[in-house]
């Protein structure tokens, strides 16, 4: 993380990158398509995931992966205060922004991006635990809902690397402990027996 805190105090190529990105308002079927994913990252990632797991009868996976998110966004939100970097559209001048996505919308700082974290450990954790069927799809949205964020000007490319790792160590963590750790497995059983299933066919994740 040390290498995202000296970026957030040095934002030369950070900032060339940002104005590359930044195209807001330029084209306006552009515009809706970054609107579109910018949305879908937050917090309607978790019913995109969570609720088609839930209902085809994956409960542990559905269990890992809101687990996955709420510790995401969690320790996004910590890091962001630790760091507390000024977002790109209030520390440059001339910024490229739409209404409704404007700095004066968002209560945090910048890094890491919150959207980021949690569509990169969502298309890790879909990567890991269901192999290369969603990796691409998934990677490809994770890649869009970051872009996204720059292209709006709230985001510095690096608060989207940032968010990035801390989604994908996130998942790649709670993927091990749910694979080798019996303490985990056995609390994650006992929570996921105690909620009602759905009449659906089941299936083990």
């Amino acid at each position: 993380m040390h290498l995202f805190a000296t970026l957030s105090t040095s934002p030369g190529l950070d900032e060339v990158i940002f104005r590359a990105v930044n195209l807001a308002g330029a084209d306006p079927t552009l515009d809706r398509i970054m609107i579109f994913f910018t949305i879908l990252s937050g917090v309607y990632v978790i019913f995109l995931v969570a609720v088609p797991l839930w209902w085809r009868g994956l409960r542990t996976a559905t269990f890992d992966v809101l687990l996955i998110l709420a510790i995401t966004i969690v320790v996004s939100e910590g890091i962001k205060y630790l760091v507390d970097r000024p977002r790109p559209c209030d520390a440059l001048a001339n910024v490229n922004t739409l209404g409704g996505y404007r700095c004066s919308a968002e209560f945090d700082p910048a890094f890491p991006s919150g959207h980021a974290s949690r569509a990169f450990a969502v298309a890790a954790f879909l990567t890991i635990r269901f192999r290369w069927r969603l990796a691409i799809p998934a990677g490809a949205f994770a890649v869009l809902a970051g872009i996204s964020r720059v292209y709006l000007g709230l985001h510095w490319p690096s608060d989207v690397l940032g968010g990035a790792v801390v989604g994908i160590g996130f998942a790649v963590l709670i993927e091990i402990l749910s694979r080798r750790v019996g303490a985990y497995q056995r609390v994650r059983a006992r929570i996921v027996e105690a909620i009602p299933h759905l009449p659906r066919r089941s299936r083990s994740a």
